[in-house]
């Protein structure tokens, strides 16, 4: 029998030093008192929330000519197939309690654009799509990456009820290594 694919059938989870220790210092002493104590790194934190990954899918825009009798004619562009592609892709998280992720992100992403930080880009990031009995099937790494953005964060006092919520934040990449692990 084949199986329909699983949308929830990958792994992904940011880099240990994703988070940079200037922020993990700021973050542990809260995390350390949160109940049950199972995650008391933030970046153990932020990677327990992640609920979904969006990759853009791929498009080529055609070169079109127009014929002397009116008609028009499409052909497929010269440009390099790396320039077509979107290289961006967006994360999606649960919002905890406190919104501590969001926050911890936030941090993050400011931290990454302050001048005064090195580092040009984030260390590579790797996606595995798997298959029904956990193989992996295909191997994605990330390279030159930026952290581009964080979403809004909408607080509202006529909800007063605990809620799944959710925000994003995407991030551009340079490069990307796809491999088919299928043997």
């Amino acid at each position: 029998m084949i199986l329909n694919s699983r949308n929830n059938a990958y792994d992904f989870r940011f880099p240990r030093r994703f988070i940079p220790e200037e922020v993990a210092d700021k973050y542990k002493k809260y995390l350390n008192r949160v109940p049950g104590g199972l995650l008391a790194e933030p970046i153990d934190f932020v990677n327990y929330s992640i609920q979904g990954l969006n990759i853009p899918g791929v498009t080529f825009d055609p070169v079109t000519q127009s014929d002397n009798d009116g008609t028009v004619r499409s052909h497929r562009g010269a440009q390099p197939i790396q320039n077509t592609i979107a290289r961006e892709f967006t994360v999606t998280f649960q919002l905890l309690d406190g919104f501590i992720n969001y926050w911890i992100m936030m941090d993050t992403l400011l931290y990454y654009y302050a001048r005064s930080t090195k580092q040009a880009f984030i260390e590579p990031i790797t996606l595995r799509i798997l298959d029904a009995e956990g193989a992996s099937v295909a191997y994605m790494e990330y390279s030159g990456i930026i952290m581009n953005s964080i979403n809004e964060l909408n607080l509202n006092m006529a909800e007063n009820v605990s809620d799944f919520s959710t925000f994003e934040c995407t991030f551009v990449y340079n490069k990307l290594d796809l491999r088919l692990e299928i043997e």
